[in-house]
């Protein structure tokens, strides 16, 4: 029994032993690894510290630039304020000097009378002698119908050479035009061509009443379809013929307003008369360079003649100086 009893006490000592061991070697690593993490804890703390002396100093330097800047700006400003002190100075200076004269001349200052001439209207009166103004207005009236008068002899004998040299030159180039074979036979020709162009577009128009006065023939009354014809056809025909000519006249009339309005003047006359003439002395050479009428050539070189006059004048009123 008592050994039996002495080998269990063994065992458990020798368990004892063994726990104690390992609880020993459990403590030695928990020791160990106690000190790693208190290395790790150092390192952290310097690496820390270093970092913050880091960011110190960064923090420093960026204030520093701050500070610069900032100074910098400051002395801006000063010299800013510092000018405009000066210039405020100068002003006041200029004021007070101004305000000194200005006082001055209110204390010493004298009225005087100054003459001043001013135009007035002659009034009656018994006391003033008027015989310089009477002679003065006399004069004027007189030399002022003297000039009247030599202006309109200027402008009457002006007038009436004009006349005569546009009548010599209308003559002379009639004269020479009825002699002009060329030019006789393109006036004949052109008024030929004219006659036939109204007589084409009067039959056009007749021929075009025929047409529609043909509804009448669905009108089974032989009489009263008579009288539709007819009178479609003078209807048709009448409304054709005075559209045209009233067309016509107004193309006239605004010709001859644009004549008025922007042709109607000396220039105007002796382009008339040099392009007849031209187009009679040169008849045969122009005829021989271009194939066309001669009185056309006139009509075409007049037209574009009030287009190039109107166009001057519309510009000539358009530019701003």
């Amino acid at each position: 029994m008592n050994e039996s009893r002495e080998s269990k006490n063994a065992e458990q000592l020798e368990e004892l032993l063994l726990l104690t061991e390992e609880i020993q070697a459990e403590l030695e690593q928990k020791d160990q690894l106690i000190v790693e993490l208190n290395t790790q804890l150092n390192e952290s703390l310097t690496l820390n510290e270093k970092l913050n002396k880091k960011n110190r100093a960064l923090n420093i330097q960026s204030l520093k630039n701050d500070l610069k800047m900032a100074d910098r700006a400051l002395r801006i400003e000063k010299e800013k304020l510092r000018s405009a002190n000066v210039t405020i100075e100068d002003c006041q200076d200029k004021i007070r000097c101004l305000t000194q004269e200005r006082d001055y001349a209110r204390t010493h200052q004298k009225i005087v009378e100054i003459p001043v001439e001013k135009p007035v209207l002659y009034e009656k009166c018994e006391a003033c002698d008027r015989a310089v103004y009477q002679n003065a207005k006399t004069k004027y009236e007189t030399q002022k119908e003297r000039l009247a008068g030599q202006y309109k002899a200027k402008t009457v004998m002006f007038q009436t050479t004009l006349f005569l040299l546009a009548w010599y030159s209308l003559i002379s180039t009639l004269f020479q035009a009825i002699q002009s074979d060329v030019f006789l036979s393109d006036c004949k020709s052109f008024f030929n061509d004219l006659a036939s162009f109204i007589q084409t577009f009067v039959g056009w128009t007749i021929d075009a009443g025929h047409s529609a006065a043909q509804i009448s023939t669905k009108i089974p009354n032989a009489f009263i379809a008579g009288m539709v014809y007819w009178l479609l056809l003078i209807l048709i025909v009448g409304i054709c013929m005075a559209g045209t000519g009233m067309l016509a006249i107004l193309i006239e009339i605004k010709v001859i307003e644009l004549y008025k309005k922007n042709c109607w003047d000396v220039i105007t006359l002796l382009m008339i008369l040099t392009s007849v003439a031209i187009v009679i002395y040169f008849g045969e050479s122009i005829k021989k360079v271009l194939s066309v009428n001669l009185l056309l050539l006139f009509v075409l070189s007049q037209g574009a003649y009030v287009g190039i006059r109107c166009y001057l004048k519309v510009w000539l009123e358009k530019r701003p100086y």
